[in-house]
């Protein structure tokens, strides 16, 4: 099985993009991204190529605060099928 987190962490490693902490919840992960704004498609295509398209499923965009504090950022949603 593939370890998510650090998959991911890497895939992001070389874009312009941030990241806060990962997180995997059984088969759900919630991927924060410090910037406010960034481009939702863009983001779902960084994930999708580190883990496989069939793997994501149900990816949802949104902005919300990151880790409970005054950072505005987006956060990726999305089950994870191996």
């Amino acid at each position: 099985m593939t370890d998510v987190n650090a998959a991911v962490r890497e895939a992001f490693e070389h874009t312009d993009y941030d990241l806060g902490d990962v997180a995997v919840n059984r088969r759900q992960v919630r991927v924060p991204v410090l910037q406010q704004g960034a481009d939702p498609e863009a983001l779902t295509a960084v994930i999708e190529e580190a883990l496989g398209a069939d793997a994501v499923v149900a990816a949802t965009v949104t902005t919300e605060a990151i880790d409970g504090e005054d950072t505005i950022g987006t956060v990726v949603s999305f089950r994870y099928q191996p």
